[in-house]
């Protein structure tokens, strides 16, 4: 890296995406048509400059690529304006004999074929053809979605997967489902069953379902975290730690989409003013045990799945993602691929075992998961006997840039396989767990994972311990064992029960005399 006073450019071509590297720009046309032209060059330019910043912003001033050559390459083309066997090979010969360039010395061949026509049955708007330099572009790239093509494609040269988007789609194609273990048996998915089922059975393994991502779908975003780290190399391990290493805690996660870009119109090289800071967070990732179900065996099967948590600027929680992913997490935003409510929220918090330990993509055609009478799964805490839950407790920014605070904690106790409202985990609900109730209400629990909220009393997970949780605990006290033996325990003069019915009182009371003097305030 070169760095000049604060800002950060790339000096040496240390890998495929590290380095200042050259390309050249073919410019593909019909023999007959218009030769290349003053103004398509300056076009060319200006995308360029485009390209350019993004990837400065996105490696951190580790990769920058300038077009070098544009070229002008007539072919014969068919009748129709399409392009006639192998075009490439044909356009790659006329500019080392044209021009005398060696197309195969450069890093990067773009073949703009925005002047020919897209064959009949020609599904794509840019190509790139892997390990070769050599990518192409269909789209008119002084468009907004042709510059979406044009470093969509860049980023395969360099490296990167599509980013895709688990989506709980219900169609005609789909149809997820989740296991009801009380009833024992699959039932289908819906919005309403929430956060609780995001990867459901089914699910849609969108390939460019990510929104938020130039590799995914309609996006000029940044790479995602996971392929900043893993594909590219552009942020460090230290950035992204590996949670099974650094454990439970509270992490500050900062945006990893806001560096500023800069050009050194000396060297002619975009970077950025200052790179990610390494002694900062950017993500967190970490591997856990799965099962998927194996179409084959018609069983499920163990395996491994990296976990990734990241942050972009603007937006309201952290995003998680399975491998090249992004989750669901917030059924508000409904199947829609564009959608972008994907985040667990401020506020919110999630249990691992709550998204696809258990796991099974469809291959879509009306491939409905039922139909191959699949057992029924294990529990996700049998197959995570321990687990991470997650809690994002504020926004805010600093001198480093815009930053999400989430707190991680590691888990043993399942909510579900207790006895309902055992908050000491003795295998009893007994009046030492209506002391310890009582003792929590008022709490303010915002800053708890799921399970720490539900062990505070917090049952229905809103974030405190009050009158709803005390109804809960109540039903579920008398269900167990009878009203007298809950009248019983309220009777009992300990100061935490005395402190709970002072509680009530003050709950039930002002609202009497408040709804009497309610016509006093029409005056």
């Amino acid at each position: 890296m070169l760095a000049a006073g604060a800002a950060t450019f790339p000096r040496q071509d240390l890998s495929t995406s590290k380095g200042l590297y050259e390309g050249v720009y073919f410019v593909i046309r019909d023999i007959n048509a218009a030769p290349l032209s003053a103004g398509q060059i300056a076009q060319i330019q200006a995308s360029s400059e485009v390209t350019r910043q993004f990837y400065a912003a996105n490696s951190g001033g580790f990769y920058d690529l300038r077009y070098t050559q544009i070229v002008d390459v007539p072919l014969a083309l068919n009748a129709d304006g399409t392009r006639i066997g192998d075009w490439i090979a044909d356009a790659e010969n006329y500019v080392r004999s044209t021009y005398g360039i060696e197309p195969e010395d450069f890093h990067a061949n773009i073949f703009d074929v925005s002047g020919t026509k897209p064959d009949p049955d020609q599904g794509w708007s840019g190509l790139a053809w892997i390990p070769s330099n050599n990518f192409a572009v269909q789209a008119d790239i002084s468009s907004d979605w042709g510059q979406i093509v044009m470093d969509h494609e860049l980023g395969h040269r360099i490296g990167v997967p599509h980013a895709g988007a688990l989506r709980a789609v219900n169609d005609s194609n789909y149809t997820p489902y989740y296991y009801d273990f009380d009833t024992g048996r699959y039932e289908e998915y819906s919005a309403a069953a929430g956060a609780e089922h995001g990867v459901p059975f089914g699910v849609h393994n969108d390939e460019y379902g990510n929104p938020f991502d130039v590799m995914g779908n309609i996006s000029h975003g940044h790479f995602n975290v996971h392929e900043k780290l893993t594909n590219l190399q552009w942020l460090t391990p230290a950035q992204a730690p590996d949670l099974n290493q650094v454990g439970e805690g509270t992490y500050r996660i900062y945006a990893h989409d806001e560096l500023q870009t800069v050009y050194n119109s000396r060297l002619d090289i975009y970077g950025v003013t200052d790179t990610y800071d390494a002694s900062s967070l950017y993500g967190l990732t970490y591997t856990r045990e799965a099962e998927r179900f194996d179409l084959q065996s018609g069983q499920f099967t163990s395996t491994t799945q990296e976990v990734t948590l990241e942050y972009r600027a603007g937006r309201d929680g952290i995003q998680l993602y399975l491998g090249d992913s992004l989750i669901d997490l917030d059924p508000e935003g409904g199947a829609d691929r564009n959608n972008l409510e994907r985040e667990l929220e401020v506020g919110d918090s999630i249990r691992e075992i709550d998204f696809g330990v258990s796991f099974y993509a469809s291959t879509g055609d009306g491939d409905d998961f039922l139909s191959h009478n699949p057992p029924a799964p294990a529990r996700p805490w049998e197959v995570l006997p321990e687990w991470f839950e997650f809690s994002v407790l504020g926004l805010g920014s600093d001198s480093t840039g815009s930053y999400v605070d989430v707190l991680v904690s590691r888990e043993d106790y399942a909510i579900e396989s207790g006895v309902a409202a055992d908050l000491n985990r003795d295998g009893m609900l007994d009046r030492a767990d209506w002391l310890l109730f009582a003792s929590l209400t008022h709490s303010d629990l915002t800053g708890f994972t799921k399970t720490g909220r539900y062990l505070h009393g917090d049952f229905n997970d809103d974030g405190a311990n009050d009158y709803d949780d005390f109804l809960y605990f109540k039903e579920t006290f008398i269900e167990a064992h009878g009203a007298a033996a809950f009248a019983q325990i309220l009777r009992v003069p300990e100061p935490t029960s005395l402190t709970l019915l002072g509680w009530l009182t003050v709950l039930f009371f002002p609202r009497k005399h408040a709804k009497a003097a309610a016509p006093l305030l029409s005056l």
